[in-house]
Formats: structure tokens, sequence, C-alpha cells
């Protein structure tokens, strides 16, 4: 039942903040939701302790990883703005392989996901045996695995590992 409770409440809370409404219709609407959704996802959304998930440390951690996701956004939009209006189109493109510190599958796949919805880089794929990430990066600046961690992975993962270890 406890995992029931925290992955309602995450998903009302995200209802919440994603509609941006406090109206009483709204309010109802999105807990009817969260409960129908909740019910048979509590044990995918929430392995392990609950007691862990809802630290206020992880929460703080994550909440300052959103501006620093954003700021990422920005430049690497400038970037690929650039090379589009740059007369020679300056790229380098190539395929690297980044090594990652995230042991869990969630945080794996955040990380995964904040790198391909950044322009300029796609992951494109996971090896569990090394583990890594292979990300297809559209100006190569570096081709060994760490300087690309350095690049690609490093301004997310201080995060990332904090929020999901």
């Amino acid at each position: 039942m406890k995992k029931f409770i925290a992955a309602f409440a995450c998903l009302w809370l995200a209802w919440i903040g994603l509609t941006g409404s406090l109206d009483r219709q709204e309010l109802l609407a999105g807990a009817v939701v969260a409960a129908l959704v909740a019910w048979p996802t509590r044990k995918l959304l929430l392995r392990g302790p609950v007691g862990e998930k809802l630290q206020p440390r992880r929460w703080a951690y994550l909440l300052a990883y959103l501006p620093a996701y954003a700021w990422a956004e920005v430049k690497a939009h400038a970037g690929v703005i650039y090379r589009i209006l740059h007369p020679r189109l300056p790229i380098k493109p190539g395929i690297v392989r980044v090594p990652l510190e995230l042991k869990s599958d969630v945080g794996i796949t955040s990380l995964a996901n904040s790198i391909t919805m950044t322009p300029g880089t796609l992951s494109v794929e996971v090896d569990e045996a090394r583990p890594c990430l292979y990300v297809h990066w559209i100006d190569v600046k570096a081709t060994e695995p760490e300087r690309a961690r350095e690049e690609i992975a490093k301004p997310f993962e201080r995060f990332l590992t904090r929020v999901f270890g």
C-alpha cells in the first residue's frame, strides 16, 4: 500500500505541475487519473524501499537538475543553430562511447533521454556489459570515452547520480 500511495502522490503532483491548475475539478480529475495509473504501475514506478525514494535530498537534486538541463538545452540549441546558419556547415559527426557512473535502469534511461532530447546528440544504444552509452554526436570534440563523457554526460550525471543512485 505504501508504494501505491507514493506512486499516487508523485503522479498527482506531476499532474498538478503540468496542468498548472488548482481548480477543484482539475484536481479531482488528476487524482482519478493518478489513482488509475498508480495502482497497476506501483511496483514498476517504485522499486526497492519507498522511504529511500522520498528523501528530501533526492528531490532537491531533482529540482536543481531542471535549470541545469534547461541551460544545457539552450546551449545545444544555440550550437545547432550556429551550425545550420554557418556557410560551411561545420560538423564532424560520429558515434562515441560514453562510460556511465549511473547504475540503476531508471537513472540510465533518464540520462539517455536527457542526451537524446538535447539537440546535437542522440543516444543510440546502451551496453549493459560495460556499462556505457553509444551516442551519435553532431560535432565530435573527443573520441576518448572519458573525454566524451565529460562533454556529453557529466553535466547531467552530476545530478542524476544523486537522484537515482
